[in-house]
């Protein structure tokens, strides 16, 4: 048998609309036995609305027979009021008619009470009424707050990509395919060391946005890299090679001051993808485990998606070549246990290229 609802315990505003004072006073008497309820009286129809509108209360008490009015008029002009979508309306009336009845509920009245029942039997149903909009109130705040952040993921991916095109602009082998590649790869890779790590699911989906969006922005800092090294179509001498490695400094640099969750990642990624296993990468000739994990992890996605690509001065390298570079590689360029990770999971990897394929305006 389950639960009946929970009350709400939160302060909750009345509004009695009816043109008796006794009715009002009544009112407030019977919900006196609740202390988080609050009793406001309006007697003429022709305030009442305003009065709703400016005090948003959980429930309107609404009698039919006014003098300057009729409740069911009123009823409909607070259900049309979007201010009022989340209040429970009422209809608190003497009248025992079925079709008044009938009528309101299609109006909009939530409940339609004789008045008065026993004090037990009326203050339950107001609270139940409370309840109900406060519940209301709360799902329509989350749908809100739902689409602002959907919105809000929205424009930040835009800004992502539009951070990619402009290191696309710069170096044409730094394209939107490649980036969303080496991603999907990163994430594939996670969540094979993740299950040898016993990592829980619950910090798996924490991570995999981090780790998303620092493997888009690995290579960012390229921005601050000159043209003539970024796209030199020979090889470059040991000054040209020296500052296009300070992309990776740069890369850094954009996000640190941390003001969110991600700068730490992306910062760390950017920082640290050429890095080698064996300490014989770049900056920092970090070793190992001093290379923090998804920088090892992006770094086995990013070498592999460029040896698959077709570039201006290569074609792209068959799986068997790929599979014995890493297996070469491990110990020395990657973190083994990521290279060996790749080579097992290598059919799931193949499909995030045909999920990600470079596109005509990619590839120029």
């Amino acid at each position: 048998m389950s639960e009946p609802p929970k009350q709400t315990t939160e302060i909750y505003d009345v509004l009695v609309v009816d043109d008796q004072p006794m009715i009002i006073e009544a009112v407030r008497r019977h919900l006196q036995s609740d202390p988080n309820a609050r009793v406001h009286g309006c007697g003429l129809a022709l305030e009442a609305l305003a009065r709703a509108k400016d005090l948003l209360p959980a429930v309107i008490l609404q009698d039919l027979t006014m003098t300057d009015g009729h409740g069911l008029d009123l009823v409909t002009a607070y259900r049309a009021e979007p201010k009022l979508a989340e209040t429970s309306v009422v209809v608190l009336s003497a009248t025992q008619d079925p079709q008044i009845k009938a009528d309101a509920f299609a109006r909009g009245a939530a409940d339609y009470i004789e008045k008065l029942p026993p004090s037990l039997e009326f203050v339950a149903r107001v609270k139940h009424h409370a309840h109900a909009s406060r519940a209301q109130k709360q799902l329509v705040a989350t749908a809100v707050a739902i689409a602002r952040s959907e919105e809000q993921a929205e424009w930040a991916e835009t800004l992502i990509f539009r951070m990619v095109e402009m290191a696309r602009l710069r170096d044409p082998t730094e394209t939107a395919g490649h980036v969303k590649r080496v991603a999907g790869i990163s994430k594939i890779l996670y969540d094979a060391w993740a299950d040898i790590h016993g990592v829980s699911q619950a910090e798996r989906n924490n991570q995999h946005e981090l780790l998303r969006i620092a493997a888009i922005l690995h290579d960012v800092g390229k921005v601050g890299v000159r043209d003539a090294i970024l796209q030199k179509p020979g090889k470059l001498d040991a000054l040209e090679r020296a500052e296009m490695e300070k992309h990776a400094e740069i890369g850094e640099g954009i996000f640190l001051g941390s003001r969110s969750n991600l700068d730490d990642p992306a910062a760390e990624v950017a920082l640290s993808h050429h890095e080698k296993w064996d300490g014989s990468g770049y900056p920092k000739k970090l070793r190992g485990c001093e290379i923090p994990l998804f920088a090892r992890i992006t770094a086995v996605a990013d070498v592999y998606d460029a040896l698959g690509s077709r570039r201006a001065y290569k074609e792209p390298w068959p799986r068997e070549r790929i599979e014995k570079f890493f297996a070469d590689e491990a110990g020395k360029h990657f973190d083994p246990e990521l290279s060996a990770l790749l080579l097992a999971n290598m059919d799931q990897v193949e499909r995030v290229r045909d999920d990600f394929p470079e596109l005509d305006l990619d590839a120029k």
